[in-house]
């Protein structure tokens, strides 16, 4: 049995993307913005703990580690980037810039989730993806032109649905992990005494 912790990556990627999604739909003023950065670092860090480590060992089933670790990794540093941006209240546009990227590499992904029928539910994981990738893209110009408020809006209402998507599927691993770990020993403990 291959022990994983995708459960917490999704939570924490779903808390993330519901993060960016209520900073962009409020759409703080300057002076307002680094109140932001606390809950933007937590998601950086977290994600980039469990998505470095998930990229260093590998330890899902064959590609799943690119699926999980590799747009994790990436959002993750996005952000830590926003966080400091937001600390030092410099302008999150450069921040916005890099994820874009990463919005790409969320489409790519969910679109060859589907393709390879890879997850137990390959069309809601591909919606997550597909609906983070959009959401991403949207955010750079969402940032650029403020006041063009139905950019904020859609990129909200995309990256909302991304964390709905991506909170049910984490919590569904959560709880079924519970049961699957119930009885297993850790091989540091195979030969403890009882």
């Amino acid at each position: 049995m291959f022990v994983d912790y995708v459960g917490v990556m999704l939570i924490n990627l779903a808390a993330g993307l519901a993060l960016l999604a209520h900073y962009l739909y409020m759409n703080p003023s300057p002076d307002t913005r680094r109140s932001w950065a606390s809950g933007f670092f937590a998601v950086g860090v977290l994600g980039f703990a469990t998505s470095f480590t998930m990229d260093v060992v590998w330890p899902l089933p064959g590609s799943y580690n690119v699926a999980f670790g590799e747009p994790g990794l990436f959002l993750s540093t996005a952000f830590l980037a926003a966080a400091v941006t937001l600390t030092f209240e410099w302008e999150p546009l450069i921040p916005a810039i890099y994820g874009a990227f990463g919005g790409l590499m969320a489409i790519v992904i969910g679109i060859r989730l589907l393709d390879l029928h890879m997850t137990q539910s390959p069309a809601l994981a591909t919606l997550g993806y597909l609906t983070a990738g959009i959401g991403g893209l949207f955010t750079l110009p969402a940032l650029n032109w403020r006041n063009t408020r139905w950019l904020s809006i859609v990129a909200a209402v995309a990256l909302g649905i991304s964390a709905i998507v991506f909170v049910a599927i984490g919590y569904e691993a959560e709880w079924g992990h519970l049961l699957d770990f119930a009885h297993w020993i850790p091989a540091t403990m195979l030969h403890a005494k009882p």
